[in-house]
C-alpha cells in the first residue's frame, strides 16, 4: 500500500501528505525507500484509490505493523481521519528472502504482521511506537530492517534478471521467450516469480509499463497521450487506455500529474 498512489476525495486540498526518503546504500538493494504519510489531516473523509506497483511494503500506523502485499489491481481504501503512516517499501521480488514469506502468500493482502513474522514483528512495532516523530520511526524502520537483510538468504538471481528484462521500455515479452532468454522451463519461471514477485511476468510487465506511463505523465509539459503512450511502450493508445482501465479503474486522462513513487 502506498498513500501517495492514490486518488483523495475529501473536503480540504489539504486532507493528504506524503513524503520519501531514498534509504542508507546497504538496503538500497532489496528496498526502494521509507516513507511517512498524514492522511485525513483535518479530520476529513479520505479515500485513496491504491495502485499496483509490484511491491511489498510494511506499513506502521496507531501501534499497528501490517504488511501490504502485492496488489493485482487498483482498489479503494477509506482512511481513517487523522491517520499517521510510516512505512518501508520493499522492491518487486526482494521482500520474500527478507520476511521468509512467498509473495503469493500476500497476493492482494494486507495482514497482521505478527502473524508471519512473529518477535520480528513485536520488536519492531515497539520501537516504531516510541519514536518522537515520524522521521524518526523511518530511521527505526531502516535500522532494523537492516539486521533482518544481513541475515537473509539471497533473493532469487533469475527473477532478478527477468525483471530488468521486463523493465525496458519497448519489452513485450511472452512467457516463453523470457523463459528461452534466461535459460529455464516456462513452469519454472512462473513458479520462482510466484514465489518472490506474488505473480507472473507477464502482469508484473503490465504494471512496469503502467508506472513508466505515470512517471511520464507526471510532467507539466506532455505531448498527449499518444506519445506518452509510445513512450511507456504500449502498442498504441487504445492499447494504454485499456490497460489504465484495467489495472487502475481510471482513463489515461486522470492519471495525468499523478504522483510518482520509488519503486
Amino acid at each position: 500500500m502506498c498513500p501517495a498512489d492514490a486518488v483523495a476525495h475529501a473536503d480540504s486540498p489539504l486532507s493528504a501528505s506524503y513524503e520519501e526518503w531514498l534509504v542508507a546504500p546497504v538496503l538500497r538493494g532489496p528496498v526502494a525507500c521509507v516513507w511517512t504519510a498524514q492522511l485525513g489531516a483535518h479530520g476529513e473523509r479520505h479515500v485513496q484509490r491504491v495502485i499496483p506497483d509490484g511491491c511489498i511494503d510494511l506499513v506502521f500506523s496507531d501501534g499497528e505493523l501490517t504488511i501490504a502485499g502485492p496488489d493485482t489491481a487498483s482498489f479503494e481504501l477509506e482512511i481513517v481521519p487523522n491517520r499517521s503512516f510510516v512505512g518501508l517499501r520493499f522492491r518487486a521480488g526482494c521482500a520474500p528472502a527478507v520476511l521468509g514469506v512467498a509473495a503469493s502468500e500476500l497476493l492482494d493482502q494486507h495482514i497482521d504482521a505478527r502473524e508471519l513474522l512473529g518477535t520480528r514483528a513485536g520488536e519492531l512495532s515497539e520501537r516504531l511506537a516510541s519514536a518522537r516523530s515520524p522521521r524518526t520511526a523511518t530511521a527505526l524502520f531502516e535500522q532494523i530492517v537492516a539486521n533482518w537483510v544481513r541475515r537473509a538468504t539471497p533473493t532469487d538471481a533469475l527473477v532478478a534478471r527477468a525483471i530488468v528484462e521486463l523493465r525496458a521500455p519497448r519489452a513485450d515479452w511472452s512467457v516463453a521467450t523470457l523463459a528461452a532468454k534466461l535459460g529455464v522451463s516456462e513452469r519454472q519461471l512462473r513458479r520462482r516469480f510466484l514465489h518472490s514477485v506474488g505473480y507472473g511476468p507477464k502482469l508484473l510487465e503490465r504494471v512496469l509499463r503502467l508506472r513508466r506511463f505515470i512517471h511520464a505523465a507526471s510532467s507539466a509539459q506532455t505531448n498527449g497521450l499518444a506519445a506518452l503512450a509510445a513512450e511507456a511502450g504500449y502498442a498504441d493508445q487504445p492499447h494504454l487506455t485499456r490497460e489504465c482501465r484495467d489495472l487502475t479503474a481510471l482513463t489515461p486522462s486522470q492519471l495525468l500529474g499523478y504522483p510518482v513513487t520509488a519503486a
